[in-house]
């Protein structure tokens, strides 16, 4: 606990004589989740320590008037935010262990809704957007490079993955390794889009590169198929988008498609995959199924905050395999942490920022493609660095949008 109060004032420090700054900076500290103690008796962890530094320090140095722009500039999105906590607030209520799920709702909800009201009224410009985004890069960076030394040097992995190099799969400084690709996943999408429009600034595109490359690398490492899923899907729409680069999409898919089809070493797994006939997909089959029947006996409201593993457990008859803490399925994930009204909340959300994507930039959507890409197999929002990654990046098209000299 003293290590983390010693980093806590020192981004403390850095916050108050660069307020504005730290704010930017803040996505270099979403891993630091994993550090975590106790203050006073309370769990916390570091992420949160330092968020709290960042706002105390960045409202008492500049006011309220950060706040006030930010909730200006989110008129567009106010109604979805505004349905989205409301589902939140009656999922805690809904859960049987009300303490579990207010902690989960102030990590989850709280604290990156908070935060991305006061980045949206601090991030004006593009210089502004470029330090954002070179955070992100920054901290992408960071997993990516600890993802190689794990996998090369088969060291640092967590059981089961630290076996033999055909099987093994890097984590990062993430307990399991999809916990990897969810993180990294997104930001090389938006990293791809930016470096396909930023080919006269070759600094920028220089920088882009490289931040999308090493975020495609932590995906590869991981092995993680929903990731690369989500990462190709934001370079398809990417190269749709662009006239010049149209040509290149249709040639890759027909090389794409001539190997399926003859060479068998790349048909079969890409098949078993995509039919769920390898032992992970059906692992989530069954839980699917099982969820579904849950579901059917709880529609409005799911089983509440954090409280799906209990929900869960007499519908679970599959006892081969654990019973975990989500679903892995974004609709399932929202649907019985939230219940039908967060679904709602969420659709209109996304809706939103597809929206305000189109009024500034196409690319600033492509997070998002590969949040929902993923989030078929996986659960891309309900944990601390994430809810986080989804407020920052879905901040970039509002403060875009906003600025009327550049949209990018």
């Amino acid at each position: 606990m003293w290590l983390l109060l010693a980093l806590t004032l020192a981004w403390g420090a850095f916050a108050w004589y660069r307020p504005r700054y730290a704010v930017l900076s803040f996505p270099i500290l979403l891993p630091a989740y994993l550090l975590r103690g106790d203050f006073f008796g309370l769990p916390t962890t570091l992420l949160e320590l330092t968020w709290a530094a960042t706002l105390f320090t960045a409202t008492f140095r500049l006011g309220f008037g950060p706040w006030r722009l930010g909730w200006h500039k989110l008129r567009a999105w106010a109604p979805a935010l505004i349905l989205w906590s409301l589902a939140s607030a009656i999922a805690v209520t809904v859960a049987p262990d009300h303490l579990t799920a207010l902690g989960l709702w102030r990590a989850y909800f709280l604290e990156p809704i908070l935060f991305f009201i006061l980045l949206c009224g601090l991030m004006e410009t593009a210089k502004e957007r470029r330090w954002l985004i070179s955070a992100l890069i920054t901290s992408v960076a960071f997993v990516a490079l600890w993802s190689i030394i794990q996998f090369t040097t088969n060291r640092g992995i967590p059981s089961p993955w630290n076996t033999d190099l055909a099987h093994r799969r890097a984590t990062g400084p993430f307990p399991f390794p999809n916990a990897a690709s969810l993180y990294t996943a997104p930001i090389a999408a938006l990293l791809i889009g930016l470096f396909s429009i930023s080919k006269t600034d070759l600094k920028s595109s220089k920088l882009y590169a490289f931040g999308a490359s090493a975020g495609a690398l932590a995906t590869l490492l991981a092995k993680s198929v929903g990731g690369f899923l989500g990462i190709l899907s934001s370079a398809i729409l990417t190269l749709a988008a662009s006239a010049k680069l149209r040509k290149y999409l249709v040639g890759a898919a027909a090389l794409s498609a001539i190997l399926i089809l003859t060479v068998p070493q790349i048909r079969t797994p890409v098949v078993q995959n995509l039919t769920f006939q390898k032992w992970s997909g059906q692992v989530r089959l069954f839980i699917w199924r099982e969820t579904w029947q849950m579901l059917k006996d709880r529609p409005i409201l799911g089983a509440g905050l954090g409280a799906y593993p209990t929900v869960f457990k007499p519908y679970h008859k599959a006892t081969a395999i654990e019973i975990f803490q989500y679903p892995h399925n974004i609709l399932l994930n929202l649907w019985s942490e939230l219940g039908l009204l967060g679904v709602g909340a969420f659709v209109w959300l996304c809706f939103v920022w597809f929206r305000t994507a189109r009024h500034s930039h196409w690319v600033y959507a492509l997070p998002l493609v590969a949040i929902l890409v993923h989030g078929l197999v996986d659960v891309p929002y309900f944990k601390n660095d994430l809810s986080f990654l989804f407020w920052i990046l879905a901040a970039l098209p509002i403060s875009a949008a906003a600025d009327p000299k550049t949209h990018v």
